[in-house]
């Protein structure tokens, strides 16, 4: 593929996920999560109608699992330093530790009540299409050079 070939690929994938994808409501349950494709994906999650994190998965199904518990992602823990750091019970979160019990049901209203997700399945260049998206949105509560991703472009 030419780079003009890939631009318009990721500029396709980039309009479907924003403007043709559903707009999930969260349920935060096994039924819920389970109800994803097992497939590769790009997903977004909105906070009040705004872009807030941008991720890439191999899995739909199991990240979506994920979301369930603090310890497995990243949004819940930076979603909850966000809302919660100034409760007199918080503790930082950590892929070993989560919330106490308290701060995890604030962050479950938190994420039912304000979040939507939506996602594509894509099967080669998500990495490139959720740094794409980083770039241009900025999401709060998403890290930057996690992984140190490398474009075709590079």
């Amino acid at each position: 593929m030419t780079k003009t070939q890939i631009e318009e690929y990721l500029v396709e994938l980039e309009n479907n996920l924003l403007n043709n994808s559903e707009s999930i409501q969260i349920e935060l349950s096994r039924n819920w999560a389970n109800s994803f494709p097992n497939g590769s994906a790009v997903y977004l999650f909105r906070e009040d109608g705004e872009i807030c994190y941008v991720g890439e998965t191999g899995s739909i199904k199991g990240r979506m699992n994920d979301i369930l518990n603090t310890k497995n992602h990243t949004l819940r823990r930076n979603l909850g330093n966000h809302y919660f750091s100034e409760l007199p019970n918080y503790e930082k979160p950590s892929s070993k530790k989560g919330f106490c019990d308290e701060i995890e049901i604030l962050l479950n209203e938190k994420i039912i009540t304000n979040l939507t997700i939506s996602y594509i399945i894509v099967g080669l260049g998500r990495k490139e299409l959720e740094e794409r998206l980083y770039n241009k949105f900025q999401p709060r509560y998403s890290i930057k050079g996690k992984r140190g991703a490398k474009t075709y472009f590079d």
